[in-house]
């Protein structure tokens, strides 16, 4: 009995010398800078937005960020190196839907969703059909009217197969009924070029990488896959106000560790970012580029990811996507 009660005793001790220690490198924390790896290329969306908050993180928790952007495989080369980081809470890595996708679209990942701590989302960038401007059509029940009367059927562009702009339409199309060629581009820009020149009838694309071609009267944006209309676009309806029960499709950002950090840094680097995603320029900033700032917590963030690839999964297996096509 009392080699029991010693059992038992030097476990607890053990446990609380553990949270101490835990909780003694939060309070020291952060006390050498921190690298931020970010999944594409310098002065992309993901880049701009993670120095914007890592600018604001500096100089509340007085340390710098090293920027480490790593592009390559849509994310995959950057998700793989957070995954595989000492677990210490110097590397952070900004975490997007690309991850999402790949998780199901790839087979044999070297990582998954059980290799990330989520800290935060930090925001989410719906997505928008948009037609060339001379298009007969103004509203997506315009569209859908239009599209299943089109011989021979509309073509739609995406920046590839299986990914976001893909699965968006594919998704649209089930739910309103009509046929669709999809043409795939390597890459969003191509796309949109095409579309403009009325090589393809439609596409869905975020409101950063459209918003100057909205502007400019070259495109029309018929209705967004989103929560609520979007202060940049106020004109423009969500597909639920235009009569389709819609998934939000958006894009997100938001920021992993490793798994294995400790709680009490997770703890204190999310609620660091809370307090940055909320200060009136950062939300600006973030409006302007045409995202919506959406915070949530570690554990809000872990079950909004594994919703996201729960959504995603059946849509890639019923499309027949693979990273080849």
């Amino acid at each position: 009995m009392r080699r029991m009660l010693r059992l038992t005793l030097g476990i607890l001790l053990g446990l609380s010398a553990a949270q101490a220690i835990a909780q003694g490198a939060a309070t020291d924390y952060p006390s050498k800078p921190i690298r931020w790896i970010i999944d594409f290329p310098p002065a992309g969306v993901s880049d701009i937005l993670t120095r914007t908050v890592g600018q604001k993180l500096s100089e509340s928790m007085h340390q710098g960020f090293v920027y480490d952007n790593r592009p390559g495989a849509n994310g995959i080369i950057a998700n793989a190196l957070v995954a595989k980081a000492p677990p210490d809470g110097y590397t952070l890595g900004f975490i997007s839907q690309p991850l999402s996708l790949q998780l199901t679209l790839i087979p044999n990942l070297s990582f998954g969703l059980k290799d990330f701590a989520p800290v935060a989302l930090i925001a989410e960038y719906p997505s928008l059909l948009v037609v060339q401007a001379r298009t007969p059509v103004d509203t997506a029940k315009d569209f859908v009217a239009w599209a299943k009367n089109k011989k021979p059927s509309i073509a739609y562009a995406s920046s590839g197969a299986g990914g976001a702009q893909h699965l968006a339409m594919e998704l649209f199309r089930k739910v309103a009924g009509f046929d669709a060629v999809h043409i795939p581009y390597n890459g969003s820009a191509a796309g949109m070029i095409d579309l403009m020149g009325g090589r393809v009838d439609a596409v869905f694309v975020n409101v950063p990488g459209s918003l100057p071609h909205i502007r400019a009267g070259r495109v029309k944006a018929l209705a967004l896959a989103g929560r609520t209309r979007m202060r940049v676009l106020p004109d423009v309806p969500t597909f639920a106000e235009s009569g389709y029960p819609f998934e939000t499709l958006a894009g997100f950002a938001g920021a992993a560790f490793p798994a294995g950090v400790p709680k009490a840094i997770i703890n204190k680097m999310s609620a660091e970012i809370a307090r940055v995603v909320k200060m009136p320029d950062i939300e600006e900033r973030i409006y302007n580029a045409g995202g919506e700032p959406r915070y949530l917590g570690p554990d809000e963030f872990g079950k909004y990811l594994r919703e996201d690839v729960q959504r995603w999964a059946p849509l890639i297996k019923e499309a027949g996507a693979t990273p080849e096509t």
